[in-house]
């Protein structure tokens, strides 16, 4: 950090530290990828602070509370407002994202940060606040070892440690065993680890029948199967990204490079077996030139494009899906609470491993489903699913107990009951 930067944000941790904090206020700081979701409190069934921000503001119990929430979509703001308006507006503010000044003032204010991902870095935190990350991932497929064997090695790794130590006082996880990994993974301070489960796999356990109904009559036909397709981004795609390979990142389909006869016969056992894909591209790779975003395919439905006929997000349309295609994401832990078959499409697993790796290996010891490397195993994989076919049920069973401590709609409630029970 260059000396003027370390002069700016001393001046910003003193303004914060004169600053009195209310107690009673809180600060909701939802993942950045909501930005490029379009997830909002109106569509926010899929991020942690928006979930825990829609259920406080209709709990009785805070009614006294101050509210503050970061707002991506400028355009919206007024349909935020409408929609407060029964919940009590004067105690709900919105704090525009790229307002650094007005989100500074507000954190300000707050006793209590909530925040998505620990990415959200608050370097001007003082000792009189607690901020909590509620975390968006909760398994140990992918190696973030990367970012610091690549970038300053061991003392960097131990600098992050460092930061995270001052800047977050809790993490909250699935279970005792997903906090350690992601402690060591991310080189985090276990101790600061609590396993009280994420708000937005609450979710998972409503009733979104309407949803598969109003998604069947848009596509036009009787849904034997539905599946959702959940691929991640790839760091030798991204421009941005240090392993970035202009020549490997070259245009493809969603399924990677794979031929048009190859797409043909998907199409064919999608139609044979009443099977409908939900296709949902990362964020970061959406923003991507490289990967085509339509199949041309009456059982392939993108996920962004669903979104502009259907109000809905990621994880109800998991609770409604009897499969789910995966790659490396950990949206997979999300979809364990679900007990239900699990398709790995590994088309690119060297590359992969050579660019971003696993936390464990093989890789193929923590896949509790059906494993594929190209597009005949993937296929061979939806027919049995179709079929009714669930060969891992009982290794899936078995990473549930490791990954999911409580396996119930209660993790809201019991993280407003740990960090306010004495205050309300």
């Amino acid at each position: 950090m260059k000396i003027l930067d370390r002069f700016k944000l001393k001046i910003k941790c003193l303004c914060n530290k004169l600053t009195e904090k209310n107690p009673k206020a809180v600060f909701f700081y939802p993942h950045e990828n909501c930005g490029l979701d379009g997830y909002d409190i109106l569509n926010g069934e899929s991020d942690n602070v928006l979930c825990l921000f829609n259920d406080m503001i209709r709990d009785p119990r805070f009614n006294d509370y101050q509210f503050y929430l970061l707002y991506y979509h400028d355009d919206r703001l007024q349909s935020y407002r409408d929609y407060c308006e029964k919940f009590n507006l004067n105690r709900i503010h919105f704090v525009r994202f790229k307002d650094g000044k007005g989100t500074r003032k507000a954190i300000s204010k707050c006793y209590t940060i909530f925040t998505d991902s620990d990415y959200t870095r608050i370097q001007y935190k003082v000792s009189t606040q607690r901020a909590i990350c509620l975390n968006y991932f909760g398994g140990l497929i992918k190696n973030e070892f990367h970012r610091w064997t690549n970038h300053g090695g061991f003392d960097k790794m131990l600098q992050e440690q460092k930061d995270m130590y001052r800047m977050y006082d809790y993490h909250l996880s699935t279970s005792d065993i997903s906090s350690k990994f992601i402690a060591l993974d991310n080189c985090h301070y276990y101790p600061h680890f609590i396993s009280l489960g994420f708000p937005r796999n609450d979710i998972l356990f409503k009733d979104y029948s309407a949803l598969r109904n109003q998604i069947e009559n848009l596509v036009g036909f009787k849904i034997n199967k539905l599946i959702t397709y959940v691929p991640t981004h790839r760091d030798y795609e991204n421009p941005a990204r240090e392993f970035y390979d202009a020549d490997k990142a070259t245009r493809r389909s969603i399924w990677g490079h794979v031929s048009e006869n190859e797409l043909q016969n998907l199409e064919q056992t999608l139609t044979e077996t009443g099977t409908l894909i939900i296709a949902k591209v990362h964020p970061i790779q959406q923003a991507q030139t490289s990967v085509v975003n339509t199949e041309g395919s009456k059982h392939i439905l993108f996920y962004k494009d669903l979104a502009q006929k259907i109000k809905t997000s990621l994880n109800p349309i998991l609770a409604i899906s009897d499969s789910i295609i995966t790659d490396y994401t950990t949206t997979v832990y999300d979809f364990l609470y679900m007990d239900r078959p699990i398709i790995y499409y590994f088309y690119d697993i060297e590359r992969y491993r050579e660019t971003r790796g696993f936390f464990i290996e093989p890789i193929e010891s923590i896949c509790a489903g059906h494993i594929t490397y190209n597009m005949a195993q993937l296929q061979a994989a939806i027919r049995d699913i179709a079929e009714g076919k669930d060969p891992e049920k009982k290794k899936r069973a078995f990473l549930r107990q490791l990954f999911i401590k409580y396996d119930d709609a209660k993790a809201t409630k019991r993280i407003k009951d740990f960090f306010f029970s004495k205050q309300v």
